[in-house]
Protein backbone atom coordinates (compact mmCIF):
# COMPACT_ATOMS: atom_id res chain seq x y z
CA UNK A 1 0.00 0.00 0.00
CA UNK A 2 1.19 3.08 -0.76
CA UNK A 3 1.01 5.94 1.87
CA UNK A 4 -0.92 9.73 1.46
CA UNK A 5 2.72 11.57 1.03
CA UNK A 6 3.54 8.93 -1.97
CA UNK A 7 0.54 9.98 -3.70
CA UNK A 8 0.82 13.59 -3.11
CA UNK A 9 4.53 13.34 -4.45
CA UNK A 10 2.70 11.80 -7.47
CA UNK A 11 0.11 14.28 -7.86
CA UNK A 12 3.12 16.75 -7.95
CA UNK A 13 5.15 15.41 -10.14
CA UNK A 14 2.34 15.07 -12.65
CA UNK A 15 1.45 18.38 -12.35
CA UNK A 16 5.36 19.23 -13.01
CA UNK A 17 5.68 17.12 -16.31
CA UNK A 18 2.07 18.57 -17.79
CA UNK A 19 3.76 22.13 -16.83
CA UNK A 20 6.98 20.94 -18.82
CA UNK A 21 5.02 19.44 -21.46
CA UNK A 22 3.29 22.90 -21.92
CA UNK A 23 6.18 24.66 -21.66
CA UNK A 24 7.81 22.61 -24.33
CA UNK A 25 4.91 22.93 -26.80
CA UNK A 26 4.79 26.62 -26.32
CA UNK A 27 8.23 26.89 -27.47
CA UNK A 28 7.48 24.56 -30.57
CA UNK A 29 4.68 26.45 -31.50
CA UNK A 30 6.72 29.66 -31.11
CA UNK A 31 9.62 28.13 -33.55
CA UNK A 32 6.78 26.86 -36.08
CA UNK A 33 5.71 30.46 -36.67
CA UNK A 34 8.96 31.64 -36.45
CA UNK A 35 9.61 30.63 -40.19
CA UNK A 36 5.38 30.55 -40.91
CA UNK A 37 5.28 34.61 -39.96
CA UNK A 38 8.09 35.77 -42.49
CA UNK A 39 7.38 37.94 -45.62
CA UNK A 40 6.29 35.13 -48.62
CA UNK A 41 9.24 35.64 -50.44
CA UNK A 42 11.77 34.21 -47.26
CA UNK A 43 9.33 31.44 -46.67
CA UNK A 44 9.87 30.61 -50.30
CA UNK A 45 13.44 30.83 -50.29
CA UNK A 46 13.85 28.71 -47.54
CA UNK A 47 11.26 25.90 -48.66
CA UNK A 48 13.20 26.10 -52.25
CA UNK A 49 17.00 25.89 -51.05
CA UNK A 50 15.44 22.85 -48.35
CA UNK A 51 13.86 21.08 -51.48
CA UNK A 52 16.60 21.75 -53.86
CA UNK A 53 18.89 20.07 -50.92
CA UNK A 54 16.39 17.26 -50.40
CA UNK A 55 16.08 16.12 -54.05
CA UNK A 56 20.08 16.34 -54.43
CA UNK A 57 20.34 13.86 -51.26
CA UNK A 58 17.77 11.38 -52.90
CA UNK A 59 19.30 11.90 -56.24
CA UNK A 60 22.59 11.23 -55.46
CA UNK A 61 22.06 8.76 -52.70
CA UNK A 62 23.44 6.04 -54.51
CA UNK A 63 26.62 8.01 -56.10
CA UNK A 64 29.98 7.64 -53.58
CA UNK A 65 31.48 10.68 -55.06
CA UNK A 66 29.21 12.91 -56.13
CA UNK A 67 30.64 16.12 -58.37
CA UNK A 68 30.44 19.79 -56.44
CA UNK A 69 29.19 21.06 -59.55
CA UNK A 70 26.39 18.39 -60.29
CA UNK A 71 25.34 18.92 -56.49
CA UNK A 72 24.72 22.41 -57.35
CA UNK A 73 23.60 22.61 -60.14
CA UNK A 74 20.82 19.81 -58.92
CA UNK A 75 20.17 22.15 -55.65
CA UNK A 76 19.46 25.03 -57.81
CA UNK A 77 17.57 23.96 -60.47
CA UNK A 78 15.20 22.21 -58.05
CA UNK A 79 15.30 24.28 -55.34
CA UNK A 80 14.14 27.20 -57.99
CA UNK A 81 11.57 25.36 -59.22
CA UNK A 82 9.97 24.19 -55.67
CA UNK A 83 10.84 27.97 -54.12
CA UNK A 84 8.84 29.33 -57.47
CA UNK A 85 6.03 27.00 -56.74
CA UNK A 86 5.52 27.51 -53.13
CA UNK A 87 5.79 31.75 -53.71
CA UNK A 88 3.22 31.54 -56.46
CA UNK A 89 0.80 29.57 -53.79
CA UNK A 90 1.69 32.04 -51.12
CA UNK A 91 1.10 34.91 -53.41
CA UNK A 92 -2.34 33.84 -54.22
CA UNK A 93 -2.87 33.03 -50.46
CA UNK A 94 -2.03 37.00 -50.14
CA UNK A 95 -4.04 37.95 -52.74
CA UNK A 96 -6.97 35.99 -50.59
CA UNK A 97 -6.64 38.21 -47.67
CA UNK A 98 -3.96 36.09 -45.61
CA UNK A 99 -1.23 38.35 -44.63
CA UNK A 100 1.97 36.46 -42.68
CA UNK A 101 1.65 38.02 -39.61
CA UNK A 102 -1.40 35.50 -39.22
CA UNK A 103 -0.93 31.97 -38.40
CA UNK A 104 -0.88 30.30 -42.15
CA UNK A 105 -3.28 28.10 -43.75
CA UNK A 106 -3.49 24.49 -43.33
CA UNK A 107 -2.18 24.05 -46.88
CA UNK A 108 0.76 25.83 -45.55
CA UNK A 109 1.75 24.12 -42.65
CA UNK A 110 0.88 20.54 -44.94
CA UNK A 111 3.47 21.70 -47.55
CA UNK A 112 5.91 21.86 -44.90
CA UNK A 113 5.48 18.56 -43.43
CA UNK A 114 6.08 17.26 -46.95
CA UNK A 115 8.58 18.87 -47.93
CA UNK A 116 10.18 17.78 -44.41
CA UNK A 117 9.25 13.98 -44.57
CA UNK A 118 10.94 14.04 -48.27
CA UNK A 119 13.69 14.89 -46.34
CA UNK A 120 13.42 12.42 -43.87
CA UNK A 121 13.43 9.62 -46.75
CA UNK A 122 16.35 11.55 -48.85
CA UNK A 123 18.41 11.42 -45.80
CA UNK A 124 17.45 7.60 -45.35
CA UNK A 125 17.81 6.75 -48.64
CA UNK A 126 21.72 8.63 -48.52
CA UNK A 127 22.56 6.70 -45.55
CA UNK A 128 21.75 3.53 -46.47
CA UNK A 129 22.90 3.90 -50.10
CA UNK A 130 26.31 4.29 -51.22
CA UNK A 131 26.28 7.92 -50.80
CA UNK A 132 26.67 7.50 -47.52
CA UNK A 133 26.78 10.28 -44.62
CA UNK A 134 28.98 12.25 -47.18
CA UNK A 135 25.41 12.77 -49.48
CA UNK A 136 23.26 12.14 -46.46
CA UNK A 137 24.66 15.57 -44.83
CA UNK A 138 23.01 17.35 -47.29
CA UNK A 139 20.10 17.10 -45.83
CA UNK A 140 20.63 17.06 -42.17
CA UNK A 141 20.57 21.39 -41.86
CA UNK A 142 17.47 21.88 -44.03
CA UNK A 143 15.68 18.57 -41.53
CA UNK A 144 16.31 20.92 -38.29
CA UNK A 145 15.40 23.96 -40.11
CA UNK A 146 11.79 22.71 -41.11
CA UNK A 147 11.28 20.29 -38.08
CA UNK A 148 9.14 22.69 -36.05
CA UNK A 149 7.02 24.05 -38.94
CA UNK A 150 6.66 20.30 -40.54
CA UNK A 151 6.21 18.91 -36.75
CA UNK A 152 3.30 21.70 -36.14
CA UNK A 153 1.69 20.87 -39.30
CA UNK A 154 1.54 17.27 -39.25
CA UNK A 155 0.15 17.76 -35.75
CA UNK A 156 -2.62 20.23 -37.48
CA UNK A 157 -3.57 17.54 -39.59
CA UNK A 158 -4.18 14.64 -37.23
CA UNK A 159 -5.83 16.88 -34.66
CA UNK A 160 -8.16 18.49 -37.36
CA UNK A 161 -11.91 17.79 -37.09
CA UNK A 162 -13.37 15.89 -40.05
CA UNK A 163 -15.88 17.79 -41.63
Amino acid sequence: MSSGADEVASIGLTADCNRICLGVNVLWAILAAFLTRKPPLVQAIVVGLCCGLFATAAAEANERDPLFSSTVLLVLISGTVAGVLFYAGLALQCQRGWVSEKSGPAWLYATYAVVWLFGLLAAVLALVGAGGFKVAILAVVPLVLLAPTALHGIRMVLHRAPA
